[in-house]
Formats: C-alpha cells, sequence, structure tokens
C-alpha cells in the first residue's frame, strides 16, 4: 500500500500545501501554490528538513494571485531548487492569437495573456510562466481531466469552457483591491445555524475572475481516501466541478480563498458533505467566516492553520492529533 502526507503550511491569508506520495518504486513531491513572496525560505527548509532534498517533482499555481504565486518566484530563482514538471493555466490557453488581435489590435498576445503571472513587487522580473519554462523540464496548463502518470492527482476543474470567459475578464485586469482584516477570529456567543446559513448563503459570489479560474484538484492516493483542494475556487466553479465529477462528496477539503464567506454556500457544503475541512488563514474576523466555519462542523471536525499551526495528513501513525478550530457538531 502506497504511504502518503498532505502537508498544509501556515502562510497565514496565503496557500501552501505540499504532498509526498511515496509508492513501491519511486518517493514524489508536489507542492501546491507557494504563498507570498516571503515564503519562499519557509517552503525550501520544510522540504528540506522533511525529506532531505530539494527537488520537487511537480509544482502547481493553482491561480495568479499573489497569495498563491509568490513563493514561486524565490523558489524558481534558487539554484538549490530542481522544479521538474510545473503546471499553471493562462488566457493564453483559450483565447487564441488571431482571436486575440480582434480584441486588442496593438499589444503582444502572450506577454499581455502572461501580464497576471507578473511578479508582485518587482517590474524587473520576468513573469511566472517565463521562470517555469526557463527552469523546469515541462510546463504544461491542467484543466478538467489532466492527471499525473505516476502519482493519483488529477484536476476536477476548471473546464476550457468554463474557464473561457474568465481569461477575457483577467485580459481585462479586473482584480479588486484586497482589504486587510486585522481583527480576530472569535467564536463566541449564540450563533444557530439558520444564522450561520444566512451569513454566506445571503453574501454575493464576489470573487475575482482569477480566483473563480483556480484549478481545482483530486488527490487520491488509496481507495476511498480522498483530497479535494479548491484553490481560491468560487461558488459557480465549485458547483460546476461537482456538476462534472462524480466522486467530490465525503472528502477531505481544503477550504477555498481561507474560509472566505463568499466562495462557499450552505447548499455546496452539504452537496461537498466533507470528512475534513482544512482552512488557511490568518485567523481575522473575515478569514475564516465563522458562517463556513459553524456550516462545516455539521459535516466534520474543521481546522485552521492559524489555531494548529502546520498541519498534516498521513498515512502514517499519527502521535500529536492537531487541535480542531471547531469539532463537528
Amino acid at each position: 500500500m502506497p504511504n502518503y502526507e498532505v502537508h498544509y503550511l501556515n502562510v497565514s491569508d496565503a496557500d501552501a500545501i505540499i504532498i509526498r506520495y511515496e509508492d513501491s518504486l519511486n518517493k514524489y513531491i508536489v507542492l501546491i501554490d507557494a504563498g507570498n513572496i516571503g515564503d519562499a525560505n519557509k517552503i525550501k527548509n520544510y522540504i528540506w528538513n522533511h525529506w532531505k532534498t530539494y527537488t520537487i517533482d511537480l509544482a502547481i499555481c493553482t491561480h495568479p494571485d499573489s497569495d498563491h504565486k509568490g513563493g514561486f518566484f524565490g523558489l524558481l530563482n534558487d539554484t538549490n531548487v530542481i522544479i521538474n514538471e510545473f503546471w499553471l493555466n493562462t488566457p493564453d490557453d483559450v483565447i487564441k492569437e488571431d482571436e486575440y488581435y480582434r480584441l486588442y489590435s496593438r499589444r503582444n498576445w502572450l506577454s499581455h495573456c502572461r501580464e497576471c503571472y507578473a511578479h508582485p513587487t518587482d517590474t524587473q522580473s520576468p513573469d511566472l510562466v517565463s521562470l517555469a519554462q526557463n527552469k523546469c523540464k515541462n510546463v504544461q496548463s491542467a484543466y478538467k481531466g489532466k492527471s499525473h502518470s505516476q502519482i493519483p492527482l488529477s484536476v476536477v476543474g476548471p473546464t476550457k469552457f468554463f474557464y473561457y470567459p474568465l481569461a477575457i475578464e483577467i485580459l481585462k485586469n479586473n482584480r479588486k483591491k484586497k482589504d486587510e482584516d486585522n481583527s480576530l477570529y472569535e467564536d463566541v456567543g449564540y450563533f444557530s445555524s439558520f444564522q450561520a446559513k444566512s451569513s454566506i448563503d445571503n453574501e454575493p459570489d464576489d470573487c475575482s475572475p482569477t480566483n473563480a479560474g483556480s484549478i481545482i484538484l483530486l488527490f487520491e492516493p488509496i481507495v476511498g481516501r480522498k483530497f479535494l483542494l479548491l484553490g481560491d475556487a468560487n461558488r459557480a466553479a465549485i458547483a460546476d466541478a461537482i456538476s462534472n465529477n462524480a466522486n467530490l462528496s465525503g472528502c477531505r477539503i481544503k477550504v477555498p480563498h481561507h474560509g472566505s464567506k463568499h466562495n462557499l454556500t450552505s447548499v455546496l457544503i452539504d452537496k461537498l458533505s466533507p470528512s475534513c475541512a482544512i482552512i488557511s488563514a490568518k485567523g481575522s474576523r473575515k478569514h475564516p467566516s465563522r458562517g463556513i466555519v459553524h456550516c462545516l462542523s455539521n459535516h466534520c471536525n474543521v481546522y485552521s492553520t492559524h489555531k494548529s499551526g502546520d498541519l498534516n495528513h498521513t498515512s502514517y501513525p499519527v502521535n500529536n492529533p492537531a487541535t480542531p478550530l471547531k469539532k463537528k457538531q
């Protein structure tokens, strides 16, 4: 039987997930998102301290927001780090050159399509796609139906059809400014099931097109043990993935967008019916949403990196289980 570990690193309101998978022949390391610019060294050191290697077999950037792509710039520029394969989606996957020039006759197709992968702070740095193409043996897009040949990891969303209108919006640079929330997460006072549902179901699905286009991944290391990694996918993207895949209920889920109240509804949570929920968040009033945590706890224990630090699921014996942010009700 293969062995596996899924590590959710504590990188505040950002994502960095490491999968280590070991079958009878080989050992693999997968990095899914790399947090912000300053998180590259933490990721590099984490991999070395746990597995004594700087080789990443597969890296995946689920979408081009700074809290997911940022750390990849440091890793790709690090001469000690080896990344063999890289998956990411760009607008030029679905908007072909002839169509593009009907929309933008005086711009460069590839450079415009890759602006979303620009360095968050350094205007002189090459974009993430160019860095990956220079460093990695293989750079590919990742839409529904794609899977790795050795690792039981597959893409369950988005489809190219779903991503196409989002790519149009991404070219318009239609990004929302992040609002800082320095308040602390609190779960105090009475909060009924009705209040929890209302607090999220009455909110709009107002995520950016980059969030909505997140790569959604399913890792199934053994039969019946499933991990659904939702990036920052919005409600429409998650509903589309559910409709296109028959086996997404009962997974251990990485909750989208740091537990934001805009990415899930109570109906979607019930459809997913997770067996465990992991949130990567800094622990503010905004992230994670109290309503999201309560609705998830109807199905399973809910964990957050702000409470427990780095979290992991493993096939090996567990000596010190993490403390849930909220236990199953």
